[in-house]
């Protein structure tokens, strides 16, 4: 999923591959624990804020970080706070 967002930051595949090799970034798959806990999240989500829509993904990132035990490095720590609470969130306003 972060692949996915960071992709096309790059001019092919194999140059944001080889990044993500460089900076030692682990590839793992998803839980079926944390895309359950992603889409109760989502859900809970669009039921206070009404037809404001974040993307699933970032869900998803935020229940992976949960079931697996990972920080989260983000612009946007608030929203992961409130939804996954046991995450260490690392962000501008924690971390200037």
């Amino acid at each position: 999923i972060v692949f996915a967002e960071i992709g096309p930051e790059f001019l092919a595949f194999q140059l944001a591959d080889a990044a993500m090799n460089e900076l030692g970034f682990a590839r793992e798959d998803i839980p079926y624990e944390a895309a359950f806990a992603a889409g109760c999240a989502h859900a809970v989500y669009r039921k206070r804020v009404g037809n404001r829509n974040r993307i699933l993904p970032d869900f998803l990132i935020g229940a992976h970080a949960a079931a697996n035990g990972h920080r989260i490095l983000t612009r946007d720590g608030a929203r992961y706070r409130a939804y996954f609470p046991t995450v260490e969130v690392i962000a501008p306003d924690t971390h200037p």
